[in-house]
């Protein structure tokens, strides 16, 4: 395992999140608050909010949990945990709207793909900066805890904007059973795109199902590791570089698939998930963090494989998950939210979430410990299969600036004109890559 997490910091992780400086845009990194002199301390216990996006059947239990033993076990602390719908866009749209009333939550989680957006629109404070100022004791916990490349994920410029919370690659899941009728090998699962257009056809030719289906969420995730396997970009020397021939050609893949096999299904990511979990679709490409939610739906045994490749490319998978940012305003806050994301951060929490939901977890030890997810990778096919990923992982492309959420809607408009057949693949891209480069320009 320790080989995995060092190819890991090889895929080139460490170098995930340099752009924009964190001027210039009303972003900035501040000094933990009160650093000149501690505030008198209150005998009423500290109140902070933890802002998250899980809902009750994909992750919330285990958060409640957590919150839970944590305000037994720490008395003088009361943190409330608030759900934001839609994922990271929606959290995103609260944030905004609540930090411009002057009401922003201690702590919150974001996409890795808005970071450089966050960067450069919210005040935080760096984890660092607060164990120095109120838990000296503590002040060699992130490097003694946390691998560097790890760490990496929730920097920009080198700048701790976080502590990275939960990582995520694309998986296969399949459905032996439709394998099994379509007369496909339900032990050998796709590698290559041209396998999974040719057995997405194959299922709903012999069984009258859906053959393949991509989650589709406000975002451009899954499809960015379809294009960059290829040898497309999505940002490349500053630059949108996607409507290349490369990237062209793989979204043409999946466009095939719905207009033209019709093998191919195009409803949101609820839906779409749903119905593999029914039977209803062979193949679904889904983050790991399904993995729990799939398993517990399905109604049938669940096989997974690799995310597939082209053939004589090397593939390379955007990184999913989130980072917690200190967002709190006060020293009181500040430190009770450090203590809190080092209670959640331990082998024993990041176990039952790694197991509730697929994310894998930011700590080494974590999947080494024979006590934590060493037996349940072994056992657990899907779980494996997202370990043995963790090799191709690639940073989440993030627009700097304002162009964090505006981007990922035009990636969303843009696979919604292609998979509608309202414009071509070459059209849609060329379209989407021209407005972003032009944005670009305005930063």
């Amino acid at each position: 395992m320790r080989k995995i997490w060092k190819k890991l910091a090889a895929a080139g992780l460490a170098a995930a999140m340099t752009a924009t400086a964190l001027t210039g845009c009303g972003g900035k990194e501040s000094a933990p608050a009160g650093s000149e002199a501690q505030t008198e301390a209150s005998s009423e216990p500290v109140e902070i909010t933890f802002w998250h996006v899980y809902s009750e059947n994909f992750g919330a239990p285990v958060i409640k949990e957590m919150v839970e033993e944590f305000n037994k076990t720490h008395p003088d602390i009361v943190v409330k945990e608030v759900y934001n719908p839609d994922m990271y866009p929606g959290l995103m749209q609260n944030l905004q709207a609540e930090v411009a009333a002057g009401n922003p939550p201690s702590l919150c989680m974001i996409g890795y793909n808005y970071i450089k957006y966050f960067a450069a629109n919210f005040n935080y404070v760096s984890p660092q900066d607060v164990l120095d100022q109120y838990l000296p004791e503590d002040k060699d916990y992130l490097k003694n805890t946390f691998l560097d490349n790890v760490m990496s994920l929730a920097q920009v410029d080198g700048k701790q904007i976080g502590m990275p919370f939960c990582i995520s690659a694309p998986i296969i899941c399949y459905n032996p059973e439709l394998f099994e009728k379509a007369g496909l090998d339900p032990a050998k699962g796709p590698e290559t795109w041209d396998d999974i257009r040719e057995y997405a056809k194959q299922i709903t030719d012999k069984t009258g199902e859906y053959g393949f289906y991509m989650q589709e969420y406000a975002d451009n995730w899954a499809v960015q590791g379809l294009l960059e396997s290829n040898g497309a970009n999505m940002l490349q020397d500053g630059k949108a570089a996607f409507a290349t021939p490369e990237g062209i050609e793989a979204y043409q893949i999946l466009a095939d698939m719905v207009l033209t096999d019709k093998s191919g299904l195009h409803i949101t990511a609820d839906e779409g998930i749903q119905a593999f979990c029914n039977g209803k679709v062979g193949i679904a490409c889904v983050s790991s963090a399904k993995i729990g939610t799939i398993t517990q739906a399905a109604q049938f045994d669940v096989k997974g494989a690799e995310f597939p490749g082209f053939e004589g490319k090397e593939k390379r998978l955007p990184t999913g998950g989130n980072f917690i940012p200190i967002t709190a305003q006060t020293p009181e806050e500040q430190k009770a939210a450090m203590e809190f994301l080092m209670f959640i951060m331990q082998p024993e929490w990041l176990s039952k979430w790694t197991l509730n939901t697929g994310y894998l977890p930011p700590r080494q030890d974590v999947a080494e410990d024979p006590n934590g997810l060493q037996a349940h990778i072994k056992d657990d096919v899907l779980l494996g299969v997202a370990f043995e990923e963790m090799q191709y992982l690639q940073p989440w492309a993030a627009y700097p600036g304002d162009m964090g959420t505006q981007a990922e809607q035009m990636f969303a408009d843009t696979r919604d004109k292609i998979l509608d057949g309202t414009e071509t693949p070459e059209v849609a891209l060329k379209s989407a890559q021209d407005a972003l480069n032009k944005m670009l320009e305005e930063q």
